[in-house]
């Protein structure tokens, strides 16, 4: 059973104008957070399909309970999508704490290049100058992390081992120093250490394309990401 609170709860200083309202200051952190209901792709996000044969690549937000975004590669090898909100809203700044999470499958886990979470803006995220994002390359199933400064590019030990057509969880905590835990489905995995994160903004992103000659699907949950202020 629940702990109930009638009476609220706050995290505020007495003299804050949030003070009296009963539940935690939102105002605290700078937060994204997408279900992926009813998405509004075509004003909200560039759209990047990548067309290596003649057939197209979608991106939709099917009837599904919860929301979900979900990508329809075409049939060519390297054909899928890129999706990035429009503008960099975040900095990874000294002593801000950084959370990223979210839940994915792929339905062919092996023969895809994807990745969730940050980068400059680009539309080959795989080569953006600056990320901080999950990834997992062409060739194998194995989910990696990874943090380029445009300096130093560095990847994580895996992270996730993923299946086909099974969803996985997967959350990265950067401590605002120097180093990122990363979870999958709800264990702690690995932990990058001496890590020096992008000095520049950026955006939201995630996507993935086709690494055999034939049509592959992803589907994105969610996608969470947030920073203290």
């Amino acid at each position: 059973m629940p702990t109930h609170f009638t009476n609220g709860i706050s995290d505020t200083a007495p003299g804050d104008p949030l003070y009296e309202m009963g539940q935690l200051d939102p105002t605290n952190y700078l937060t994204f957070w997408d279900d992926f209901i009813d998405e509004p792709f075509a004003t909200e996000w560039t759209i990047t399909a990548v067309s290596a044969g003649t057939g197209t690549s979608a991106i939709s937000t099917p009837d599904t309970h919860g929301g979900m975004a979900l990508i329809t590669s075409a049939d060519a090898e390297n054909d899928g999508i890129w999706a990035q909100k429009i503008a960099e809203t975040f900095l990874m700044a000294s002593g801000k704490k950084t959370w990223i999470k979210t839940r994915l499958s792929i339905s062919d886990a092996t023969q895809s290049d994807w990745i969730v979470g940050l980068h400059s803006t680009s539309t080959t995220p795989l080569a953006a100058t600056m990320r901080f994002l999950f990834k997992s390359e062409d060739g194998a199933a194995t989910v990696e992390f990874n943090n380029d400064n445009n300096t130093t590019d560095s990847d994580s030990d895996t992270v996730a081992t993923m299946s086909d057509a099974t969803f996985v969880t997967l959350g990265a905590y950067y401590d605002g120093v120097t180093s990122i835990k990363l979870y999958a489905d709800g264990v702690l995995i690995t932990t990058m250490t001496g890590i020096t994160v992008p000095a520049a903004e950026m955006a939201v992103g995630f996507g993935a394309i086709n690494g055999s000659a034939s049509v592959e699907t992803t589907n994105v949950d969610y996608i969470l990401v947030a920073q203290e202020r």
